[in-house]
């Protein structure tokens, strides 16, 4: 909102709420400068960010940049990353990718040797950002951005502040924030943050699920709401590349990243530090422009336009201003054609028409059913992706199989994997396990509860069966099973007379 506030003149000074980091680039020197606290926070902030980020920034442009080279090269197919400077330049990006993730291990090693870290240093690949090290190279960095900004504040004393420093600080760092919004907003889209719902995740108790597993869970079990979250992600993320939307940007993504620092200090995923680090920066984007928001949202008074230019000629901000937007497309488009590529990982690993939990009837041993007290019996047959299968045991033991489906003659070559606990004389061979695929009219939960005296009562409804016909070990084997369906997987409902039970 435009204007000033009532009463006032166009030359007044903006709110004590307010560091506005326009006026100090843009205006003339202040006759008493910074004070002294807010001299030495921004550069505390200045070399604290430097060391944390570096050269996270940087290696993400200049992989960008190599992956254009290689999207135009399979186009053209000039064969340029063959090209010895291509091939030096892919080598020390990928060296300076290593520098954030190994360049402080021999320091936090040595700390941790001194018995100068919090907690034991351990150098393992685990997927974690919250580690010893990752605690310990933290407290380095904020110990260092202290000493070094008390040093520049003893050598740079008296009155004076750091605007346009400020302004080009404040352009990478919502530039950086923006591109991690939108990695993991894009992630999420594209199915490659939490994936989805497993047959093992499907089948294993509440009650031996870690707190991040039901994370996870959760996400997968409703992929409308994994949509919205990497949605709220990017829509931070894109308003972030734009000056005049920088401020809505750096709001939504600190509501967002609210939420995601509740889910990983509250549920224990193992990236508290980084998301907390993600919300700070959110703030401290919008924290010049407090009084502004505090006229906007709060007082419900006028205030100033908010201008985050950070060069004010055109020869200089127009080529800026392209070169950010091919940055931005580059990447955006990187990334789709990454998400929508084939896996190679997947590869072998795609779902068969028996994919699914298959909950067993009756088990046959030699034509004798093995009665439902034999903690041997198994309670259902999973048919997993690719070429594993594995049954569970009333006991909990699991048993995998490799199951080879002949889509054409519905017979299977089974044999047990390698690990698995094997039947006494069961052969290493694969036996052909006959598999023959029906429905049946049985007892299930109601697509809709109307009434309380409802509660508990099953009705009639179709499901999938299979009969399963094959040797395990020395005796002859026969499956009868129904396909199981998950409550969890129940979809949308606008009509619920009757919640569902917590």
């Amino acid at each position: 909102m435009n204007g000033n506030p009532a009463g006032g003149s166009a030359a007044e000074a903006p709110t004590v709420l307010s560091f506005d980091v326009a006026a100090l680039a843009d205006g003339p020197p202040l006759a008493a400068g910074w004070p002294l606290w807010q001299r030495f926070g921004f550069r505390f902030l200045l070399v604290y960010y430097v060391l944390y980020a570096f050269p996270r920034p940087f290696s993400s442009l200049l992989e960008t940049a190599l992956g254009v080279v290689a999207l135009v090269d399979g186009w053209v197919k000039t064969a340029l990353l063959g090209e010895l400077p291509f091939r030096w330049f892919g080598h020390w990006v990928k060296e300076l990718g290593k520098v954030e993730t190994q360049g402080w291990q021999p320091l936090t090693t040595q700390l941790a040797e001194w018995n100068l870290t919090p907690y034991s240093v351990i150098h393992q690949p685990t997927g974690s950002g919250d580690t010893g090290h990752d605690i310990a190279r933290m407290l380095v960095i904020a110990l260092a951005a202290s000493l070094l900004a008390s040093l520049w504040s003893l050598l740079q004393r008296g009155p004076g502040g750091h605007g346009r420093l400020a302004r080009w600080l404040h352009l990478f760092v919502r530039f950086d924030l923006a591109f991690t919004m939108l990695g993991y907003g894009l992630a999420k889209f594209y199915g490659g943050q939490f994936g989805e719902l497993s047959l093992d995740r499907l089948t294993q108790e509440i009650g031996d699920t870690w707190p991040m597993t039901m994370v996870g869970t959760f996400m997968q079990a409703s992929k409308p709401y994994e949509l919205f979250g990497g949605g709220c992600e990017v829509l931070a993320g894109l308003l972030l590349f734009s000056r005049r939307t920088a401020l809505l940007g750096a709001v939504a993504a600190f509501a967002t990243m609210t939420n995601v620092c509740a889910l990983n200090w509250l549920c224990g995923v193992p990236v508290k530090l980084y998301s907390a680090h993600l919300l700070v920066a959110a703030a401290l984007l919008m924290a010049p422009y407090a009084g502004n928001l505090w006229a906007l949202f709060v007082s419900n008074r006028p205030t100033r336009a908010v201008d985050l230019a950070v060069v004010r000629s055109r020869w200089a901000a127009w080529p800026l201003g392209i070169a950010g937007w091919v940055w931005v497309g580059s990447s955006l488009l990187l990334t789709h054609l990454g998400g929508t590529a084939e896996k190679p990982w997947m590869k072998g690993r795609e779902k068969g028409a028996l994919y699914g939990v298959w909950t067993v009837d009756a088990m046959l041993l030699d034509g004798v059913e093995v009665p439902i007290t034999d903690a041997t019996r198994w309670r259902f047959l999973a048919i997993d992706r690719g070429t594993l299968a594995w049954a569970r045991e009333a006991t909990g033991q699991r048993r995998n199989f490799e199951f080879v489906l002949d889509a054409t003659t519905q017979v299977a070559q089974v044999k047990p994997r390698t690990g698995a606990p094997a039947a006494a004389g069961e052969a290493a061979a694969p036996e052909p396990w006959t598999c023959e695929v029906g429905t049946k009219v049985m007892p299930v939960d109601p697509p809709l509860l109307l009434r309380n005296g409802e509660r508990g009562r099953k009705v009639d409804g179709e499901r999938r069966t299979l009969v399963v016909k094959g040797k395990l070990g020395d005796k002859q084997l026969e499956l009868r099973t129904h396909a199981k369906q998950f409550r969890l997987q129940t979809g949308f409902r606008l009509r619920q007379e009757l919640p569902d039970f917590w």
